[in-house]
């Protein structure tokens, strides 16, 4: 992955997005979809030395134990605050806790995805661009704002037709913001709406027709 000019600093929000190339869209498949989240998980911490594939063939009983031990927020690189998988791209919302945490995490699920997918599909070279895109957020509007772009962008894209059904696609962490939280650091969020996650969900909605008219906020579109 070639050398960011700009470094990551530590406890900093970014947005980070990524394409497919060659005109891929098996993010539109539940099980590449369901192994890059899984992937998302498992990387976040920097104790995970075992490749994700020798992890998924150890014993359940030693997979649990792992698990637990991966689950040490203060080993994680990144804390998550929103994310969501498009059929060619994805975005991420994260806050950079450790220095190079970032560029650890994101080179080690794309690498991991890559050599999976590879192997099943007896192919070989990068599936995504060499170097991800980012965007500094620098300020408590564009924090809420950018969650918000990142979430609608299942309807915003015409992937989901009506936005009273946005929380029916699987690929969100807006899922996490109106139920239980997995992968996501939620509170990091709703504390600009009072802890109340259905303000920041009506928020979400609230907004997805103006979001889906703007061209400002596009800027992942030139990749």
């Amino acid at each position: 992955m070639p050398k960011r000019l700009e470094p990551f600093l530590i406890n900093h929000y970014y947005h980070i997005f990524n394409r497919l190339i060659d005109g891929h869209n098996f993010f539109k498949d539940h099980y590449y979809s369901s192994l890059f989240l899984d992937l998302l998980s498992y990387y976040l911490s920097n104790k995970a030395t075992l490749s994700y594939s020798k992890f998924k063939r150890t014993p359940t009983r030693i997979q649990n134990e792992i698990s637990l031990y991966l689950d040490y927020e203060k080993y994680h690189k990144v804390d998550i605050i929103a994310y969501c998988l498009m059929p060619t791209h994805f975005h991420i919302l994260v806050r950079q806790k450790f220095e190079g945490g970032i560029v650890k995490y994101i080179s080690d699920v794309i690498n991991s995805f890559t050599r999976k997918y590879n192997l099943e599909n007896r192919r070989k070279g990068p599936l995504f661009l060499p170097r991800f895109k980012s965007v500094s957020v620098v300020s408590d509007n564009q924090f809420i704002h950018v969650s918000r772009y990142i979430h609608l962008n299942p309807y915003s894209s015409g992937i989901i037709n009506k936005v009273s059904n946005i929380n029916k696609y699987p690929y969100s962490s807006l899922r996490e913001y109106m139920g239980e939280s997995k992968l996501c650091k939620p509170n990091w969020l709703l504390s600009y709406f009072g802890m109340n996650k259905d303000k920041y969900t009506q928020f979400v909605l609230d907004n997805a027709d103006y979001q889906k008219s703007l061209e400002e906020l596009k800027y992942t579109d030139k990749w």
